[in-house]
């Protein structure tokens, strides 16, 4: 640090570091460059959160510009202004005296000022003969546009980096709404539990996005939605090429029987028959279990859930794509969100999910927000704290229960003892001995 000509402060207020600084880095600028002082306070305001400055600051350096004749700020003349606090204050949208002197100190430490303070600390100036200035006391200007270019570099960088965080901004909306356009079309279509999968790593990563993020942290999640958006595309050009294959496959089996002997394709069709009336003996009867290593059946789960019938009484439940059908139907009815509805599935399995459907379907009428009550149970679930098939079981006992108290109906006549019979009489005889009492006194008057 190279130091020429040092100001020092007046009074009690203290010499710092921050200012030796300031000072000996005007001091050592080159060049001589005239400036436009409102273009270098506009490049001060845009670079305002590096240099750390308040509004209340810019207010008081705006008004300290004002006090200076002209547009033109030359290093090499005097740029000292000696305003009173009064005419500064009104100048500065009328801050109070202690803001005033904050927002001085701050433009201080910040290199934007130097105080050149007379013996007395009053701001006067020495006037010659002719009225010209020659030697004031006030604030110098000086390094604001010794500095000018530094501002202007600070200026542009923040500018850029405000365009470059829009521009980030942007393709985080575009990424995030491809996703999840593509997964609700296709996860409505095809169910595939890698797309689930997928949906959960997006909810993931959007969870890790703060509302206000630094351009690095905004670029780091556009970069896992790109990686992830080309993950779901290799996804989808899978399914898609399955799909046409599996076309492609249906049309060839087709060609292939029109060109085979009308004998062989009665055989053929009378198979085919045999085979779909054994189909529909099979769907016509319940399965035993709805799943592979469950407890329960789905005899069960509508025993236990028999309200879940209303979402489709046309159809009847038979099998597990049945079930999974009408729990859809059951879901859109509560308002059970889908992102919700998906991971139950991705967690604990299609038919747990189903099964948690139906039974808030069951109880919607004790239950104010049935898509909040599936939030509680998904949960649970997540802690492991939770079995849908013991919660089946267990509202079905409760059932039973609630069955065996209550008295049971008869139509058997009920025996009255003779003598019950004669006290519930004797208020009709009485009636009848005392109307036939008033007719004698009628008839006896007449």
């Amino acid at each position: 640090m190279h130091l020429e000509s040092i100001t020092t402060p007046f009074g009690r207020r203290r010499l710092t570091h921050a200012q030796l600084k300031h000072q000996a880095t005007a001091s050592s600028v080159a060049g001589s460059h005239i400036v436009d002082k409102w273009k270098v306070f506009r490049h001060i305001a845009e670079a305002r959160s590096r240099l750390g400055l308040q509004d209340r600051a810019l207010a008081v350096l705006n008004a300290l510009l004002s006090f200076l004749p002209g547009t033109d700020m030359d290093p090499k003349a005097p740029l000292v202004v000696f305003p009173s606090n009064e005419q500064l204050s009104l100048r500065a949208h009328g801050v109070c005296a202690r803001t005033l002197r904050r927002s001085i100190a701050s433009l201080v430490e910040a290199g934007l000022i130097c105080r050149n303070d007379s013996p007395n600390g009053k701001r006067y100036a020495h006037r010659s003969r002719s009225g010209e200035i020659e030697y004031a006391y006030g604030f110098d200007l000086r390094p604001m546009a010794l500095r000018a270019a530094e501002f202007a570099e600070l200026a542009a960088e923040i500018v850029e980096e405000a365009i470059r965080l829009k521009r980030t901004r942007e393709a985080i909306t575009i990424c995030r709404r491809d996703l999840r356009k593509l997964l609700q079309f296709y996860i409505e279509e095809t169910r595939s539990e890698e797309l689930i999968s997928i949906s959960l790593r997006l909810d993931e990563i959007l969870a890790h996005l703060p509302r206000k993020a630094a351009a690095q942290n905004l670029e780091a999640s556009l970069r896992a939605l790109k990686a992830l958006r080309s993950q779901l595309l290799n996804v989808l050009n899978n399914i898609e090429k399955s799909n046409n294959s599996s076309a492609n496959e249906g049309q060839s089996d087709r060609h292939k029987e029109e060109s085979e002997s009308e004998s062989h394709i009665e055989k053929k069709i009378g198979k085919l028959c045999g085979e779909k009336t054994q189909a529909q003996h099979r769907t016509h009867t319940f399965e035993p279990t709805v799943a592979k290593g469950s407890r329960i059946s789905l005899d069960v789960i509508l025993k236990t859930c028999p309200k879940i019938l209303e979402c489709s009484p046309a159809m009847p439940i038979r099998d597990l794509m049945s079930l999974s059908h009408i729990s859809e139907i059951a879901r859109v009815v509560l308002g059970i969100d889908k992102e919700q509805y998906l991971r139950c599935v991705q967690l604990g399995g299609e038919l747990t999910a189903n099964i948690l459907v139906c039974i808030v379907y069951q109880r919607q009428e004790q239950i104010r927000s049935p898509g909040a009550y599936f939030c509680e149970l998904l949960k649970l679930l997540t802690c492991n704290r939770l079995d849908a098939e013991k919660l089946v079981l267990s509202m079905l006992k409760r059932s039973y229960d609630r069955s065996q108290e209550r008295p049971v109906a008869t139509e058997q006549p009920i025996t009255v003892s003779h003598q019950l019979l004669k006290l519930c009489s004797r208020p009709a005889a009485r009636a009848q001995s005392a109307e036939e009492k008033r007719m004698v006194r009628i008839t006896s008057t007449n």
